[in-house]
Order: structure tokens, then sequence, then C-alpha cells
């Protein structure tokens, strides 16, 4: 990298790992970042300048570049009993390593994300389909959800289902919790703290347990009648152990939360429309609880 031109990065071109706009530098051929924010995919630390990540390899032009092995996976690893001697801790983290710059840049534009959401969610590649490693409550990775460039959705053989839990919370604002891995991302790239689920109706416990400790919560619903219901559900029961759950629904004619992210969606404007947004309500019925039930306003 000696000798080559770093530019700082701008609204017109902001930085291709993380999407922000301040702070980072960016090579002036595209061939290398800086990143002020993330670490994970790095080649190595640049001072307080932050992470260099290389894009391209500039080896006669092409883009060869492949993602180094020394990814640092802070899940824990877990064999479940359907798991068929699989560790999928392991596995997520070759697929990783099999991801290649072109591969992901061919993400990237699909999905209308940055880098820097993805990597936090250990996006890899295992010679079919995208993967994203599904955790449980306490981050044990417990299976691995595939996404086909076509957009066909799977999970490898032995999958438990799992959450979508990226590295690096800073647990200083809000919890977004939305429907899968590439909505999560967007709400990554927006600059909230966000977790998944792999769909609207699934994991309302695991998700009850892992958004343990967070003051506010956010359940991000995907604007159907499926994903409606489901936001409330979860909402619902998130409520009865924190003082403040919001749902947020996308605008009319915007399908999910990636979508709204693609049609400009900030993270000031998002804040906004949060805070305009009741707090969810349950009223606890002592005589009911007495009796195991519970009544919900």
């Amino acid at each position: 990298m000696a000798g080559d031109r770093m530019e700082r990065v701008s609204r017109a071109r902001p930085c291709p790992i993380c999407g922000k706009h301040d702070w980072c530098l960016v090579a002036a051929d595209g061939s290398a970042a800086i990143c002020q924010r993330v670490e994970a995919g790095s080649l190595k630390r640049c001072g307080d300048a932050g992470f260099l990540h290389i894009l391209v390899d500039r080896h006669d032009g092409h883009n060869r570049h492949r993602r180094g092995v020394r990814w640092r996976h802070v899940a824990k690893i877990s064999l479940g009993q359907d798991a068929s001697g699989s560790d999928f801790g392991r596995l997520s983290a070759k697929y990783q390593s099999q991801l290649t710059g072109e591969g992901f840049e061919a993400l990237t534009r699909s999905l209308g994300l940055s880098r820097g959401g993805l990597l936090r969610l250990w996006v890899g590649w295992d010679g079919r389909a995208y993967t994203f490693p599904m955790s449980d409550a306490s981050g044990d990775v417990i299976g691995i959800r595939r996404r086909f460039p076509n957009g066909k959705k799977a999970s490898i053989g032995g999958s438990k289902n799992g959450l979508f839990i990226p590295t690096d919370l800073r647990r200083d604002g809000p919890l977004l919790i939305c429907e899968g891995p590439t909505d999560t991302a967007a709400a990554l790239d927006v600059g909230f703290d966000a977790i998944g689920r792999p769909n609207c109706n699934s994991l309302i416990e695991m998700t009850v347990r892992a958004a343990r400790g967070w003051d506010e919560i956010i359940v991000i619903a995907d604007n159907d009648v499926a994903g409606c219901t489901g936001a409330n559900r979860l909402a619902n029961a998130l409520a009865l152990g924190c003082s403040c759950v919001r749902v947020v629904h996308p605008p009319d004619g915007v399908k999910d939360l990636r979508q709204w992210r693609n049609t400009g969606l900030t993270f000031d404007a998002l804040h906004a429309i949060i805070a305009a947004e009741r707090p969810i309500r349950v009223k606890v019925s002592l005589s009911r609880v007495r009796a195991g039930g519970r009544a919900r306003s």
C-alpha cells in the first residue's frame, strides 16, 4: 500500500466497508479502504487511521482477492443433537474464508447493502450459496442459512433455526429486531444495533432471551399481514420484560427494512419514526398469573 493515494470518504463516496461518509479512507483506485469502524475481515490495523481492508488484488488488473483465513469468530461452537456430526461454527468460518472479493461485491450490489453489516454477520460462500451462521441466545452457532444468488433460501442439513447475531453490539441505544439476515444487515448499515429472526413467526422465546438487558427494543415488521402479526406477537412477549418496546412498520409501498434503507432511510429519520411510536403496554392480571395465564391489552 506504500505510495497509494488514500482519500477521505464523503456522502458521494461512502466507505465501502461500513457505509458511512466520515472518518474512513478509500484508495483513489478503489483497491483498498481503511475503515475506522469495522475490524472483521481486515488485513491489519493502521494505527489510529483504522483497519485496512483489501478490496481488489491488482495483479494483472483482475480482482482475485480472497479474504484471508485470519478470521476471529466470536460466537461459540455447539453440536446439537441433530447436527449429524457437523461443527457449524467451524463450518461457518470455512465458508467465510471462501468468499472472494468479487463474490462479495456481487452480493452487495444485488442487495444494495454495504460490506460492513454483512461482515458483522459473518457472511460466507459454500460454493453454491452465500451463508449466514445462526446462533442461539447465548451465541452458540447451531445452524447455517443459505442464500442462493437467485434469492432462494435454504439451510444446511442438520441446522437448527437460530438468530442472526452480529459482532460488536454497542448496547448504547435501542436494539432493532428484524426478519432475516439481510434486513439485519440493513439495520446495521443505518447505524443501529440489531439482531434477526429467521422469519416473522419463529423463535419468540429465544429472541426474548437474546434481547434481555436492553432498555429499549424496536421490532421492525415486514409490510404484510404475516409480518405485522408476527411482529406484534413478539413485541407483546418482549414487553413482559422490557419497559419500552415499540413496533415500526415500513411506509406504504416498501416491503421491508432493506428496501426501506435502499430508498434512502437514514439513522436520523428512523430514530424520529421510532420516537413517534407509542410503546407497547402489557397489563398482567394477578389472578391470571396465579392461574398460569396472562392478560394483555
